[in-house]
């Protein structure tokens, strides 16, 4: 009898060990492999700290993930995440698809403007949904960011400049590329991810952004809405410094920003709205010295120039137009170009000028 049952149960001992000891090994080894696949990313690269393993309900947990600028020009780094929680759909497999979610934990992004391109921060020379796939192995369907935030920085200008939207929360949809279904049940040819976000800029602000895009192609076709609102404008006065030499003394703004883009054809427009601003204060500004003060007076003069005085508001539209297809560069970097190129002009066209 105990022969009969002896190498059995050695082997089924043997078994166990052998699982527990890869169950043991395998974060260190999952978490090796991305570290092996962040390390070379072109301009970039990425560390993860650790991983956890949730076997038991499809899942693993990626912890203390940071990219930063491969030849540390940049003193932040561009992304870092206190963890990133990957887990398989349920819904989905019971339907034949293996999809998975992903929540990203108090996740920040960090945006640098410099004069050096070695300094300059915004994420190019990355393909980053290649690297998304290789962190995330399986088809995702479902994003979402909890308490997450995003940086505007200068380092160099004066004064150092750090704009800031906080409490960011929401999800991104359907990124799977599933057919969207009509009412009566049948299955359209849309193939449409959304996203929804909500945040604080400047701790104070209330945000929303919206899109809806194809997650598939090369940023051709996409909606997209953002608007701030009851904005304190004294809350911008470092970038107000820093990038056009005056201060708000007092004022709130609203912004809306609408944008749509067919066939790589760009169109929309951006649209700033201040109530009650004051700009310029001869007591204050009068011991900044003499050239200072007079920028204050004029830019303040300017201002004036555009405020509809019944109802004490500045208004302006930025009307927003361009290919996203360009020689040389990616869609992401044609549409962060004409961003900038619109808003220059329009501060040009507002506060050089006094058109």
């Amino acid at each position: 009898m105990k022969k009969r049952y002896g190498w059995p149960l050695i082997i089924v001992a043997i078994v166990i060990v052998a699982v527990v000891i890869l169950r043991a090994m395998l974060p260190g080894l999952v978490r090796d492999y991305l570290n092996d696949q962040l390390a070379d990313m072109g301009d970039y690269r990425g560390h993860v700290e650790n991983v956890d393993l949730h076997l038991w309900r499809g899942a693993y947990t990626i912890t203390d993930l940071s990219i930063t600028k491969a030849d540390n020009g940049v003193s932040v780094p561009l992304f870092q995440s206190d963890s990133i929680d990957l887990a398989v759909s349920w819904g989905a497999l019971l339907d034949g698809a293996l999809v998975g979610e992903v929540d990203f934990n108090s996740p920040k992004i960090n945006f640098v403007d410099a004069q050096s391109d070695d300094d300059d921060q915004a994420g190019e020379g990355v393909d980053w949904r290649e690297q998304l796939k290789q962190l995330l192995p399986i088809q995702i369907n479902r994003l979402g960011i909890h308490n997450g935030r995003v940086h505007f920085r200068n380092f160099s200008s004066e004064p150092p400049v750090d704009l800031e939207v906080s409490e960011i929360n929401g999800q991104v949809t359907n990124l799977g590329n599933k057919k969207q279904h009509s009412g009566d049940g049948d299955q359209s040819n849309s193939r449409v991810a959304h996203l929804s976000l909500e945040g604080l800029l400047l701790n104070q602000a209330h945000t929303e952004l919206s899109a809806s895009f194809d997650p598939l192609s090369e940023l051709k076709n996409f909606d997209f809405n953002f608007k701030t609102t009851n904005l304190d404008l004294t809350r911008l006065n470092e970038f107000a410094r820093a990038y056009g030499n005056f201060d708000f003394k007092s004022g709130e703004g609203d912004f809306v920003m609408e944008l749509s883009a067919r066939n790589s054809q760009l169109d929309g427009y951006a649209k700033p709205l201040f109530h009650d601003v004051e700009i310029f204060d001869l007591d204050q500004d009068a011991d900044k010295g003499a050239l200072e003060a007079t920028w204050q007076a004029l830019v303040g003069a300017t201002a004036w120039l555009f405020e509809n005085h019944s109802k004490d508001q500045i208004a302006t539209r930025i009307n927003i137009q361009g290919n996203l297809n360009q020689e040389n560069i990616s869609a992401w970097q044609a549409f962060g170009s004409i961003l900038r190129n619109a808003f220059i002009e329009a501060y040009r066209a507002n506060f050089e000028s006094g058109e």
